[in-house]
């Protein structure tokens, strides 16, 4: 079963734990007990940065972390998504990421409430 988590200090996961140490914050992907990728970010008063998406080449996972971090943008009250240089732009262009030139992903509710990957029932 796949499921996708924030990293937590009760975890223990060192990579994680050292990251959350440096000022990253980061949501894991689990399948089962096996770690299949992860999002590091970092929080700034008025948006979120995307430093790195960890997916293995799975646009979907790609796609579930984005949102994973898009989502806890919106529960903070912040407007933006910023995406640093390490994320890959050829899985934002193919997931239709509405990403500006600037880097910046802004209409978040709009963004999560429109996927068109999404298998909604």
């Amino acid at each position: 079963m796949l499921y996708i988590k924030p990293f937590t200090s009760e975890d223990d996961l060192p990579r994680f734990a050292e990251a959350f140490r440096e000022g990253k914050l980061s949501y894991i992907a689990f399948s089962g007990k096996e770690i299949i990728g992860a999002i590091f970010y970092r929080a700034r008063p008025d948006r979120l940065v995307v430093e790195e998406v960890d997916s293995g080449g799975d646009l979907g996972l790609f796609d579930g972390l984005i949102r994973a971090v898009a989502d806890a943008a919106v529960t903070a009250g912040l407007p933006v998504l910023e995406f640093g240089p390490l994320v890959d732009r050829a899985s934002l262009k193919a997931l239709e990421v509405p990403v500006d030139e600037a880097g910046c992903l802004g209409s978040l509710p709009a963004f999560l409430h429109n996927c068109k990957h999404c298998n909604l029932a």
